[in-house]
């Protein structure tokens, strides 16, 4: 059937968790979550973005033809890194989103480990 029945019962645990937490300590997890949330968002956009200038430099570099080339390369993804990266130092600066910021980017590093140490297994 290819359901992914595990990653589903997981997102419906956690967000029954998340909805006990919330009425348990009221106006204290959803902000919590959005915020986190949203630091993921922006961090999957500095992914995006810098993939999106490693590989068109590669392509260019190879001389592959794409169907598509995104206009103002590279100044524009720059541009864009910069904005992203000022939004990460304001997260920072802020006490009460600094706690999120930090907790997204330490999960983000542990799943890039563990991605790491499984495929390590999987080779050997």
């Amino acid at each position: 059937r290819q359901v992914p029945v595990i990653a589903v019962l997981a997102s419906v645990l956690f967000g029954f968790a998340a909805t006990v937490m919330e009425l348990l300590f009221p106006d204290r997890v959803l902000p919590v979550l959005l915020n986190i949330v949203g630091s993921t968002c922006l961090l999957v956009w500095t992914l995006s973005l810098v993939s999106q200038l490693v590989l068109r430099r590669r392509a260019d570099r190879l001389g592959t033809r794409l169907p598509f080339r995104m206009a103002g390369f590279p100044w524009l993804t720059c541009c864009a890194l910069a904005i992203l990266a000022l939004i990460f130092g304001l997260l920072l600066s802020e006490p009460h989103t600094r706690l999120q910021f930090l907790s997204m980017v330490a999960l983000t590093a542990t799943i890039a480990a563990s991605s790491a140490i499984a495929r390590r297994m999987r080779r050997a």
